[in-house]
């Protein structure tokens, strides 16, 4: 069984998604970070930075317990564990590569869009939005099929709300959100709120 130590952030939101998506079973324990519930004794055993979100997998590799933090490195151990969304043999070098380049930029610089008024953010996602519009030129997805390429960067770029980067203005990456948000996995991942 996992559990899941999460809450209603961007990166929180792409683990729910990666545990919807993978059909394990698994439990959120929500862990309300404006209530300092991270910061709580006992959590720096779950995540030493004392962020979410984390997950505890009672039944990881040899059958032993295996602890995972980080939103990105939840979906790779995810997909490593089911054997899901890594692309076939000859397309996982184009999830490997596309993950990463998300990991390292959208979601670093996306994160700092309107929170931090500095031109070069501005400027910098615009350059990632033409990248991945002409990247999604004629694609559904980033690689050849649904994958953690997807799942990564999909909670960031949703959240994109700005006066000057808009994701209406890249149709390929809009028409990719919508797809994407369209899945009945993401869905209920989205619309999932603690009691």
């Amino acid at each position: 069984m996992i559990d899941l130590y999460t809450w209603t952030t961007t990166n929180s939101r792409r683990g729910i998604i990666m545990c919807e998506e993978s059909g394990l079973p698994y439990t959120i324990k929500w862990t309300n970070i404006h209530k300092g519930d991270q910061k709580a004794a006992g959590y720096e055993k779950i995540n030493p930075y004392r962020k979410v979100p984390a997950l505890i997998d009672s039944d990881g590799p040899g059958g032993k317990p295996a602890n995972v933090f980080e939103s990105v490195a939840i979906c790779f151990y995810l997909a490593e564990k089911t054997g899901k969304f890594l692309g076939s043999p000859v397309d996982h070098p184009n999830v490997l590569k596309w993950s990463m380049f998300h990991a390292t930029n959208v979601l670093s610089l996306l994160g700092n869009l309107g929170r931090i008024e500095e031109p070069s953010i501005v400027s910098g996602s615009q350059k990632l939005f033409e990248v991945m519009d002409a990247h999604l030129t004629g694609r559904d997805f980033f690689a050849d099929d649904y994958s953690i390429a997807d799942i990564i960067p999909f909670t960031r770029i949703n959240g994109v709300k700005h006066d000057i980067v808009k994701v209406e203005d890249y149709p390929n990456v809009a028409a990719w959100l919508a797809r994407v948000g369209a899945r009945p996995a993401v869905k209920k991942a989205m619309d999932l709120k603690p009691a």
